[in-house]
């Protein structure tokens, strides 16, 4: 690196904003200053994360978590088709909780390169997989020897710099807490009336500032508004008696959408956007794609801006599917063994929440090693 003696930081600083992650991370060797503005300086790290969404040279990538031991979660590029499933594409990245024996992590979702996790549906952590930072938090107060996790999800208002996990669990009632990382505590929520807990999908889709869930027997969605912290209710659109009977929540075009799939021949999949937010005549059929040789039954769907992440059971494992919203007739292909599956994208990102930072924990040493491997795939 140049000599810099001459320009001022904060211009230093401004030219680093606009580097990928991966030059980021090779000039934190270059001095102990560059170290500490590129790995420990938050203002730092969501003005790159700015500049990256501004160029569009976000890294996403799915991660994915199963039960099959050893216990590993994988992180897989999600960019573009070709590479998806290559093992170039492929990262198992050290995760410092470990659940008990035949225990499984959930992923409760994502916000700027953050992922939320419970560990054995009892220990909830915030972690940020590219940069190893992990904190864990505080005990919700949800029973420990029965507690099953029946829905969830993650959000972050940037008015307010908060991140909020909402989490319903249920032994013989549902009990509903959210917490808030500026104030570093869990709070009860009172619960939709839901007759039958199942109705709802598990991981909640946030747009607008609000968590959404499909409520199947009824043909609406349940929304949790992250700011005002209530439950409302959303209809969907009126399909007109298609003939797909499945839906699954997700994001296009920045609008909440819907997708539609039929029960058996997997032969399509139909997507529905609200252009409006809130207005229900908004509803529109955005596009249908017809990907070749699908299986039969697939039925956990991950739905994002540039593609849709299908998976089944193979009977040995989920073969995951990456269907191209442009190109929906290239599919990319990965085999991960387990029972039990969850997935969620993430951004790469060196964020990590102001007041959880802490030097031990993050083991420098070990996040370098991490990065460099990372930069080199």
């Amino acid at each position: 690196m140049a000599e810099t003696g001459d320009l001022p930081e904060e211009i230093i600083v401004n030219i680093l904003t606009w580097l990928p992650l991966k030059s980021l991370i090779r000039f934190t060797s270059v001095s102990k200053r560059l170290h500490f503005i590129i790995l420990s300086d938050p203002k730092f790290a969501l003005s790159q994360l700015k500049a990256a969404r501004q160029q569009k040279t976000l890294s996403r990538r799915l991660l994915v978590s199963t039960d099959a031991p050893p216990l590993e979660l994988e992180s897989i590029h999600l960019d573009d088709t070709p590479s998806f499933g290559e093992p170039s594409s492929i990262r198992k990245p050290s995760f410092p909780f470990q659940p008990q024996p035949g225990g499984y992590v959930t992923l409760l979702g994502s916000c700027n390169g953050l992922v939320f996790v419970a560990v054995d549906e009892k220990l909830f952590y915030i972690w940020n997989p590219f940069i190893g930072f992990f904190k864990q938090l505080p005990d919700p107060g949800f029973p420990l020897d029965k507690n099953v996790l029946r829905y969830y999800g993650v959000g972050y208002l940037s008015a307010t710099d908060d991140y909020k996990v909402l989490v319903a669990s249920r032994e013989e009632e549902i009990e509903v807490e959210m917490f808030s990382s500026r104030t570093h505590i869990w709070q009860r929520i009172e619960s939709p009336r839901v007759r039958i807990t199942l109705e709802l999908d598990l991981l909640g889709t946030l747009s607008n500032d609000a968590l959404h869930w499909l409520k199947y027997e009824e043909d609406e969605i349940v929304s949790f508004d992250l700011e005002e912290e209530v439950f409302r209710r959303m209809p969907l659109p009126n399909f007109e008696h298609d003939g797909k009977t499945f839906s699954k929540l997700g994001v296009c075009g920045g609008c909440l959408c819907v997708s539609r799939y039929p029960d058996g021949a997997f032969d399509s999949i139909d997507f529905w956007v609200m252009r409006e937010y809130g207005v229900s005549g908004s509803w529109i059929m955005l596009l249908s794609l017809k990907p070749p040789e699908l299986p039969l039954y697939s039925r956990q769907f991950l739905v994002v801006e540039s593609c849709t992440v299908a998976a089944y059971w193979t009977g040995e494992g989920f073969e995951l599917i990456r269907i191209d919203h442009k190109e929906d007739e290239k599919l990319g292909r990965y085999m991960v063994k387990g029972v039990r599956m969850c997935m969620v994208e993430y951004e790469e990102s060196l964020l990590w929440i102001s007041g959880y930072h802490s030097g031990k924990e993050l083991e420098q040493g070990k996040i370098l090693e991490t990065h460099q491997k990372a930069s080199g795939s």
